[in-house]
């Protein structure tokens, strides 16, 4: 009986140390995990402050534009910008580029990267009017953003452009070759038409008739900051050809204009170089063009990303910086992720 009892003790024993290392286990991965969670809180807080920082600091090297110091700007760039920071820099040395127009290819105002103290910053920005508002372009704009530039059938570009419209507006009214929310119960799509603006560009995903293919094809000529106005000396021909009045021929006629180094400054300038037809269309719709184009840089999206060096925890601050009449800049929009 003794060597029963004795065997039992040593069983118990060993259960309660089993017992108690699980318990031992057990709070050091919650001392572990809140030792973590305290440090990506800092981490967090360290990087908020950075990209805040850097978005400082980036509207200060724009405010040295306005005030005359833009080559020095550009040569204090990061030189791995590449391609489009040398291009930018020889055109400041040679006077080359739309006239008056500092804020000119931007991405050569702005280095890639930044470090700040043990923080690592990257910096990306383009000119807004480089791209077509999906919230605020036209009907006219839309089609013809799908049909000439991106080239689609054009029964399918009415045909995304009419769901396009039905989905940022607010009634529950299909429009002809459109679609509301019995349309796509009806085709068993999993996302209805929210009947407001976009949120984000893949949202458009979701949209009656766009593909994947066609979704990845407009993405890069797209966003949804900005007035909406389209920037004739920036914008790539697909963004250029959807602004009001304009034709194939007028688009193509102004990327040869700016690629010979001239920078048209007008309506004026763009009639001049095209056929009658062609120059008859911008006539007519020379109020709407006029109200939806620009020819300087007025509008950038600055994208700031970054944290502690080696840290899981990545801030995003995304800027809309706006200049008035003088050069100013302001920051008219932002927001954190």
């Amino acid at each position: 009986m003794s060597a029963s009892r004795g065997g039992f003790v040593l069983i118990a024993a060993l259960w309660i140390l089993v017992a108690l290392s699980a318990v031992g286990l057990q709070a050091a991965l919650e001392s572990q995990t809140r030792r973590r969670a305290a440090a990506n809180l800092v981490d967090e807080t360290r990087a908020r402050v950075a990209v805040r920082a850097a978005g400082e600091w980036a509207r200060s090297r724009l405010t040295a534009v306005s005030l005359g110091m833009e080559q020095q700007v550009r040569m204090d760039a990061d030189p791995s910008v590449g391609g489009a920071w040398i291009q930018a820099t020889r055109a400041t040395d040679l006077g080359i580029g739309p006239l008056n127009d500092a804020w000119w290819n931007p991405s050569a105002l702005l280095p890639p990267e930044l470090r700040i103290g043990d923080t690592r910053i990257r910096f990306a920005v383009r000119d807004v009017g480089s791209a077509l508002n999906l919230n605020e372009a036209t009907e006219e704009m839309l089609g013809q953003f799908f049909s000439l530039g991106l080239e689609l059938d054009f029964a399918l570009a009415d045909e995304i452009t009419q769901a396009i419209l039905d989905w940022r507006d607010e009634d529950d009214i299909p429009r002809v070759n459109g679609g509301e929310i019995d349309e796509y119960l009806d085709d068993g799509r999993p996302v209805l038409p929210p009947n407001r603006g976009f949120a984000t560009i893949d949202e458009l995903g979701y949209v009656m008739g766009v593909t994947p293919e066609i979704l990845e094809l407009a993405r890069p000529h797209l966003t949804l900051v900005g007035t909406g106005d389209i920037n004739v000396n920036s914008a790539p021909y697909e963004v250029l050809v959807s602004a009001p009045g304009m034709t194939r021929e007028a688009a193509l006629a102004v990327i040869q204009l700016r690629e010979s180094g001239y920078y048209p400054t007008d309506e004026d300038d763009i009639e001049n170089v095209v056929s009658r037809t062609a120059e008859r269309r911008l006539e007519r719709r020379a109020r709407e063009f006029r109200n939806r184009t620009d020819f300087l840089t007025t509008e950038l999206e600055l994208l700031i990303e970054g944290g502690v060096e080696g840290s899981p925890v990545q801030l995003r601050l995304q800027l809309v910086v706006s200049r008035n009449p003088s050069g100013e800049p302001r920051i008219i929009w932002s927001a954190t992720g």
